[in-house]
């Protein structure tokens, strides 16, 4: 059966509007699906404390990050690895350690202290070696370190072999137990 040409645009036209609307979701950036793929990433990159951080999102990108986690690269590097999702913006990062039994606040501001001395040393070795490796480029990645925990953050579309020469660089300073490479979103 042939429909009326008269009735058979405003059929078409129909068919159309709901295929776009079908499909339309999938192109916009929601709050929704910032969050899914920044809590993915945390997952992925951070293991399974990253599941013990709160993400929320805003249609803007404006993410915050909460939770209280066991480790303290977690809380460190969260916001890291957030921001080397696609569409984030922003972010306010109010993740806490949790307290260890037995231990008094005081011990534990001290031994944070201690820890943020040994990163911010690492930190710098790291550095050193990607420059000695890599030359000018060593300065181009984001570099943040907890626990012997180096994320590496890679501008979008980087070479392959050279961003592996960097992470092999990063892999052979002393102290480093795990480098985490980031692709910086945008391109």
């Amino acid at each position: 059966m042939v429909p009326n040409p008269k009735t058979r645009w405003p059929l078409v036209a129909c068919v159309a509007l709901a295929a776009a609307a079908l499909v339309a979701p999938a192109f916009a950036v929601s709050g929704d699906a910032l969050e899914l793929s920044v809590r993915k990433q945390l997952l992925e990159k951070l293991g399974v404390d990253g599941m013990r951080v709160d993400v929320r999102a805003s249609e803007d990108g404006e993410v915050l990050l909460s939770g209280t986690v066991k480790k303290r690269a977690t809380a460190e590097l969260a916001e890291s690895v957030a921001h080397s999702v696609a569409g984030v913006s922003k972010i306010d990062n109010e993740i806490r350690l949790r307290q260890n039994e037995g231990e008094s606040a005081g011990n534990q501001a001290i031994d944070e202290t201690q820890a943020e001395l040994s990163d911010a040393a690492l930190q710098s070795k790291v550095r050193v070696a990607l420059i000695d490796r890599m030359g000018t480029d060593g300065f181009r990645y984001k570099l943040d370190v907890a626990n012997g925990i180096v994320t590496l953050g890679f501008p979008h579309g980087y070479d392959p072999a050279r961003r592996k020469e960097a992470i092999a660089a990063a892999k052979s300073v002393s102290g480093v137990t795990k480098v985490v490479p980031l692709d910086e979103a945008g391109g």
